[in-house]
């Protein structure tokens, strides 16, 4: 009679592994806070954004988009601000972005970050100038706008320190009665104003409402988690940042000046300079300023970087050989 059982599978020979996927055991590194706090008007928002930040860096940027009101908090804590931007373009906020890493500030918070997408030139304003200039309506708006909407975001997640951002939210109004039975208005806040799933993006994520009450909504920390803290202060703002540095330290970029320095090298080559401005832009820092070999002149990073590279190639021996 033939033998029909059949046999568990001796394990796989072990491999070699494919050198674009080096696997390895997973270790707990400390992260960079990418924070989201969503919430009407009038529920501290920008409040809670300054206390976090300070529990989290040494030095404050903050990116006010038309109002500026964060500089009303100038009395209570220590932060920088440049002129609140009045056209809150993608392009406005990636060049802003690398201004604050170029000063080395080590957290930004850009308040309210809602106007990028919906405020005058935001991302919702783009497309529809762009759908009007096209044939085929909406959807050619879209191509020509969701390639700066993406660097945006590259830009945000790239930025070498913490970043925070206030997201506004469509306001319901409930009439609600008290333990005493008289009855009030209260503001909640509904979705936030930005794109679908734009809270998935964010490793920490907080709901605010009227009373100044914050929910987490997403953070992957237990102790963290679902918690439920009426205004939030330094404590809590504490509790944030010993989730974010718990683990082993990671290794951080190579800060934008040592990056101004490599491309100044009087030795660099052709294929390092390549290298350079391939980082340069991967971490979106195309705009940072750095002065020119003059001395006097401004000039963009990425442009200094292509510029040196191609003086190279215009100064290189030619083959003797070449036709």
């Amino acid at each position: 009679m033939t033998d029909t059982m059949t046999h568990p599978q001796e394990a796989p020979a072990a491999r070699p592994l494919h050198p674009q996927f080096p696997f390895s055991p997973a270790v707990n590194t400390q992260i960079l806070g990418r924070i989201a706090l969503m919430g009407p008007s009038g529920s501290g928002k920008s409040f809670t954004a300054l206390e976090l930040a300070s529990a989290l860096g040494s030095s404050t940027a903050v990116i006010e988009a038309v109002h500026g009101h964060a500089s009303k908090y100038a009395g209570r804590f220590d932060f920088h601000t440049c002129p609140p931007l009045a056209y809150c373009s993608p392009e406005a906020l990636v060049a802003a972005l690398a201004e604050c890493a170029a000063q080395g500030y080590e957290t930004v918070i850009v308040d309210p970050y809602t106007l990028f997408w919906s405020g005058h030139g935001g991302v919702l304003e783009q497309v529809d100038d762009a759908s009007k200039r096209g044939s085929s309506g909406n959807k050619s708006g879209w191509t020509e706008v969701r390639p700066r909407e993406r660097r945006m975001w590259d830009a945000l997640f790239a930025y070498p320190g913490h970043v925070i951002v206030t997201l506004r939210s469509k306001t319901d109004y409930h009439l609600e009665a008290d333990e005493q039975g008289r009855h009030a208005m209260r503001r909640f806040g509904g979705r936030p104003e930005h794109r679908d799933g734009a809270e998935y993006e964010f490793n920490f994520v907080g709901a605010m409402d009227s009373d100044n009450t914050l929910v987490v909504v997403k953070a992957l920390s237990p102790d963290l988690s679902g918690a439920v803290v009426a205004r939030p202060g330094a404590e809590f703002a504490v509790r944030v940042r010993a989730w974010l540095e718990d683990g082993e330290p990671f290794t951080p970029q190579a800060p934008v000046t040592e990056l101004i320095t490599q491309a100044r090298h009087p030795e660099a080559t052709h294929a390092g300079l390549g290298q350079l401005r391939d980082t340069v832009r991967r971490r979106c820092l195309e705009d940072v300023l750095m002065t020119d070999d003059d001395g006097l002149t401004l000039v963009r990073l990425d442009d200094y970087i292509t510029r040196r590279g191609r003086s190279l190639t215009a100064t290189a021996p030619q083959d003797a050989h070449a036709s």
